[in-house]
């Protein structure tokens, strides 16, 4: 059999350098690809792209009140005002800055929303993913790739930066302690500390990362040398403990419970958590919209039965929970691997539904799962790329919030770090060349592939309709709340 020769190996930091023009080949400095990102979202707000109007929908309205009761007329300024049982102070706390651009400009809350929404963009795509990828030991990144991932992201994600949410902020975060562990310097791991955490408080899914971010931790300390080994973790901790704090000092306060975690409750006097109702809705629902004017439902059939055989409207415990997965195991597999496909099949760039599908839709869908097939044959291509300890425990960090959001009433944006990371290993790993190299005169592998990618699309497209023929109406009271 032959072997690609190493400049076809597609990780190789000059092999995945596509061919073209210099300027797409060589890596582009950080001023370059700010200013592309600036240009990018700047020019598509600045055209009326994203939400429009004076106020915010739904939970990012939500948000936005949150953090406008962080400063009280009477006392001033102060993070213990924040009250609230389901979310955590820094969900409030990351719209602020939105929150003083509309009192010094007096624009409305979708544009005030949409300045920020710049900055975490070019923070995230502009600085974060790429710096990302070198310190896991893969390479620079060719500016024509980088661009690639740009616009691949501007296509799926662009909207979720006018909204007031935290999802993209939190995503940042968690991405920027990751990076800064494989710093030497100690004031990196004290960001490390306050980014996770912060990161933590604002979306509590990402408290499953918690574990592969400190293996991660372990490391690199390891890697930088035993001194200053000790002084590494102070940091790193303390910096968590500041973000935390004021968090235990609010559950004390107003809630009587003695942690520094999100209580993630309806209401205060609900007992039952927030996330074993998401895992009654999970069973009920396939996937789980909103459009500006209403809930997007699609019902589960096969999971509102077993809730009826089993004599149920909802879960008491895990224990129950968990007890009925194991007497269902093949449904229950089978529902979360939709839930899977559910969550990566991205329709519209926003949070919430903006305006109706067009006819447009189709090639939306065309691409995502173009993109989607050519990440998951990268990392499949060559598995043993990722088992290195650094990079095992990067994946980890990224899965494990998005394997807890598996099972619940199934949202895009749960699914937010695996997509991205899908894209990512799309644009920047995908070799042309080795596959050119691997299908040159051999017409039955090529003929081979192309049934592969056909089957792909088209499986795709018939999971992707077989869930939207469930919408079901929404009279005020959905499947979600009965």
């Amino acid at each position: 059999m032959a072997v690609p020769p190493a400049s076809l190996s597609g990780f190789a930091p000059h092999a995945a350098v596509p061919p073209g023009p210099g300027l797409l080949r060589r890596e582009w400095p950080l001023p370059v690809r700010v200013l592309v990102v600036l240009v990018l979202y700047g020019g598509y707000f600045l055209l009326g792209g994203g939400l429009t109007g004076e106020r915010m929908p739904y939970d990012a309205g939500h948000y936005w009140e949150l953090a406008v009761a962080l400063k009280d007329p009477a006392t001033g300024f102060s993070l213990l005002n924040f009250q609230d049982p389901t979310r955590g102070y820094c969900a409030a706390l990351l719209q602020f800055p939105a929150l003083i651009v509309r009192f010094i400009t007096h624009c409305s809350m979708p544009v005030a929303a949409k300045i920020t929404g710049v900055a975490w963009a070019t923070l995230l795509y502009a600085w974060l993913l790429p710096a990302l990828w070198r310190s896991m030991g893969l390479g620079r990144v060719a500016g024509g790739r980088w661009l690639l991932l740009l616009l691949l992201g501007f296509a799926f994600w662009r909207d979720h930066f006018s909204f007031s949410m935290a999802d993209m902020p939190a995503l940042s975060l968690l991405l920027l302690a990751l990076w800064a562990l494989s710093r030497v310097g100690l004031g990196w791991w004290l960001l490390a500390g306050l980014s996770l955490a912060v990161s933590c408080n604002s979306r509590p899914a990402y408290l499953a990362a918690v574990p592969a971010v400190l293996g991660l931790a372990v490391w690199w300390s390891l890697r930088h040398g035993r001194r200053h080994g000790r002084s590494r973790w102070t940091v790193l901790l303390l910096g968590m403990a500041l973000v935390l704090a004021p968090q235990w000092q609010i559950n004390r306060r107003y809630y009587g419970q003695n942690t520094p975690l999100v209580l993630a409750r309806v209401n205060p006097t609900d007992t039952t958590p927030l996330y074993l109702r998401q895992l009654t809705w999970g069973t009920r629902v396939l996937r789980y919209d909103t459009s500006l004017q209403q809930r997007l439902i699609y019902a589960d059939p096969a999971g509102l039965a077993v809730l009826r055989a089993e004599g149920i409207r909802e879960y008491g415990s895990y224990g129950q929970f968990l007890g009925i997965l194991l007497h269902h195991p093949f449904d229950y597999t089978v529902r979360y691997l939709r839930h899977l496909f559910n969550g990566l099949d991205v329709q519209q760039p926003a949070p919430y539904l903006i305006r109706d599908y067009g006819p447009e839709r189709p090639w939306v869908q065309l691409l995502n799962y173009t993109a989607l097939g050519v990440g998951l044959l990268t990392l499949l291509r060559r598995p043993t790329r990722w088992l290195t300890w650094p990079r095992a425990l990067l994946l980890l960090a990224l899965l494990l919030p998005c394997m807890a959001g598996i099972p619940t009433a199934i949202e895009c944006r749960f699914l937010l770090p695996l997509h991205l990371l899908l894209l990512a290993v799309a644009a920047f790993g995908f070799s042309p060349s080795y596959w050119q190299w691997l299908l040159r005169g051999r017409p039955g592998r090529a003929r081979a592939v192309v049934l592969v990618a056909g089957l792909w699309l088209g499986g795709c497209f018939w999971l992707s309709a077989a869930t939207f023929r469930n919408l079901q109406p929404d009279h005020g009271k959905s499947l979600v709340d009965d």
